[in-house]
């Protein structure tokens, strides 16, 4: 590349990208214009792409660029490669935000049903038990006694589909954007990190961690098309994948998403009413608890010192980009969940 196409890439880069974050002060515009017409266009051409092909072309990706960047750190000229590598840099950000990144920007959840900021322990309570009772119903239904736990023989491959599947017939679907589920390359890295899945913002492949529990396979998977569909804010797309899952006939899809809703929603209100809580949890058969310390024993299986230096990154991400809460946001879904209750539309 000439060096004058390039210094002219470095004037005009940050300026390109300081303007897509200026659009945090207008989310109107990311809402209409980018999330209506420019980036449905995205999607398609990324999904014609990359979602025939079975295996994670972005992970691939990033294997490549790892080598790249370690082949040049060791041939790194300071007087050469500089402003090389500050181009490089700055495409990728606009990249970042031109393909999906502005998503951020968009009117959250929150702002268009307008929460409270604080929610009453009556009404927490009241929708936890809401999701106890249906979450027992399906375990009764799925179970033949209620100390079996709810398995499957399905393979992760089949529940990549199935998550895939529920996410295309479900009417909170985007008409003019599809998505679909792929295992990662990485699913022991992830499961070190403390990660149940990725979406590429580049090629939108929605990344599952296969070496999870099943069911978290499969709510992980509507988790991550959620990501596709537009919803970059971790707590909306846990709003969406269990809304999903909870709607489906699928009873074992439905009994996923009960449990992640249950889950959220029995830890919040054990930080704040622990007598209330105990009682709702006595409530459960062996089999639903026997789900959950599947699930707590897996990642506490993959715990590790370096897995807190990867949640501080991502905190700082989300941080970054419009999430306040950082990590912290992926708990506000119970707010959504306990105003769906409240407030049935």
């Amino acid at each position: 590349m000439n060096s004058w196409v390039r210094r002219l890439m470095l004037l005009c880069l940050p300026v390109i990208i300081l303007s897509f974050v200026g659009t945090s002060t207008s989310p109107e515009w990311v809402d209409t214009l980018y999330g209506e017409t420019i980036y449905p266009v995205i999607s398609t051409i990324n999904q014609f792409l990359w979602a025939r092909i079975p295996f994670s072309v972005g992970d691939i990706g990033y294997i490549v660029l790892g080598v790249v960047i370690l082949r040049g750190i060791k041939r790194f000229r300071f007087k050469i490669h500089f402003w090389r590598t500050l181009t490089a840099i700055s495409v990728a950000v606009f990249l970042f935000y031109a393909s999906w990144g502005l998503h951020y920007f968009k009117t959250s959840m929150r702002v268009e049903r307008n929460l409270t900021p604080t929610l009453t322990t009556k009404h927490l309570a009241q929708t936890t038990q809401h999701y106890t009772n249906e979450l027992i119903a399906l375990h009764q239904a799925l179970a033949q006694e209620p100390q079996a736990s709810i398995t499957t023989t399905m393979q992760s491959k089949e529940l990549l589909a199935l998550g895939t599947i529920t996410m295309q017939s479900s009417n909170l679907r985007p008409h003019n954007i599809q998505g679909k589920a792929k295992p990662t390359l990485f699913p022991t890295a992830l499961s070190y990190m403390g990660f149940g899945g990725y979406a590429n913002p580049f090629t939108h492949e929605a990344h599952v961690n296969t070496l999870q529990p099943k069911l978290q396979i499969i709510t992980t998977s509507c988790h991550e098309i959620a990501h596709q569909w537009g919803y970059a804010a971790e707590e909306e797309a846990n709003y969406i994948s269990i809304k999903v899952t909870t709607q489906s006939n699928h009873e074992l899809v439905a009994y996923a998403g009960y449990l992640l809703a249950f889950r959220y929603l029995i830890n919040s209100l054990y930080r704040v009413d622990q007598q209330k809580a105990k009682a709702i949890v006595d409530q459960l058969p062996m089999g639903i608890r026997k789900n959950m310390q599947e699930i707590r024993a897996f990642w506490q299986h993959y715990q590790n010192p370096f897995e807190v230096v990867f949640e501080r990154s991502y905190d700082q991400y989300l941080k970054a980009n419009q999430q306040q809460a950082g990590i912290k946001s992926y708990s506000l879904v119970v707010d959504l969940l306990v105003d769906d209750c409240v407030n049935p539309k």
